[in-house]
């Protein structure tokens, strides 16, 4: 082997050596902070909890439960809390579109000192969030007591809290402001001379939206839905705080299993189902997009 070859050799071992540096980091992490935790998981699904001591039986039968203990109580609550999910992304894209549209299409100076203020109130703890929504909408909150002092109301409105339509507001209000951002990318990457050509062409403002705008901006719409949809599963906090026992969701059945019950294996069972669906459902709209479109409007 000549010299040459040989210092070529050594480069490109060099390079996979200086990548494999560069990438262990990252390769740590998900190890040790997603794959290790996750395969515990799946470990425990397949075992069994008597008292205090996990059993090792190996069998099916917590992954049975959860679709049959308690009459199918668990999959009814999956189904009422996707059901909640699919509400909030409705409700939080249709409250951040028009957002989105009016700072990329209408404003033309300092679209990201917009962006900053419509998205800088809500950099703080989420907790924080809830409890502050309680302040105004809460059985004592702020609706309550100005509809008493204006005579509107002879007594507080109990309906607007500890039940799911609480929980679907709140989520909505803390997950619509973070959606701008990715709708606002993709509608900044359409060709605004294409909607000048559909006006010259004497196409309404309606038929530009919903010809050009709308189909173009697409990719951040699904975005948006791949960020709320699924997050809003495993949604656990804002049921607890804000939903009372008519607004439990999925995730506050895991949380009860692996505190107050202390049933570890049925509630790995019920991670991994939540886990499985989540994938599928993400597969499902990355495949409708496609991931390089997905990729550019993160």
């Amino acid at each position: 082997m000549s010299i040459s070859n040989k210092i070529l050799k050594l480069i490109r071992k060099s390079e996979k050596l200086s990548i494999g540096m560069q990438l262990s980091p990252a390769m740590f992490w998900i190890v040790f902070f997603l794959l290790i935790p996750l395969g515990i998981l799946v470990i425990y699904s397949f075992w069994e909890m008597v008292g205090t001591r996990l059993i090792p039986v190996w069998d099916l039968r917590n992954y049975v439960d959860v679709f049959t203990r308690v009459g199918g109580m668990y999959i009814r609550l999956f189904v009422k809390s996707l059901a909640m999910s699919a509400l909030v992304t409705v409700g939080s894209i249709a409250l951040a579109y028009p957002v989105a549209y009016f700072v990329s299409l209408r404003i033309e100076k300092y679209k990201y000192t917009w962006l900053i203020l419509l998205m800088g109130p809500y950099l703080v703890c989420w907790v924080i969030l809830v409890l502050g929504w309680k302040m105004v909408i809460g059985y004592s909150g702020l609706l309550n007591y100005l509809g008493q002092l204006l005579g509107l109301i002879s007594e507080p409105m109990s309906w607007m809290w500890n039940n799911w339509w609480a929980v679907v507001f709140i989520l909505i209000m803390g997950w619509a402001p973070w959606l701008v951002l990715p709708m606002f990318v993709s509608l900044e990457k359409i060709d605004k001379s294409l909607l000048e050509a559909a006006a010259d062409l004497g196409a309404k403002p309606m038929k530009r939206f919903l010809r050009i705008t709308l189909p173009l901006s697409s990719p951040g719409l699904l975005v948006a839905t791949f960020f709320v949809l699924i997050p809003t599963f495993g949604e656990f906090v804002t049921p607890a705080l804000a939903g009372g026992s008519r607004g439990v969701m999925y995730g506050n059945a895991i949380d009860a299993s692996f505190t107050s019950m202390m049933a570890w294996p049925f509630g790995s069972a019920l991670s991994i189902f939540l886990m499985i669906i989540s994938l599928i459902v993400a597969t499902i709209l990355i495949r409708i997009v496609g991931l390089e479109k997905l990729m550019e409007s993160l």
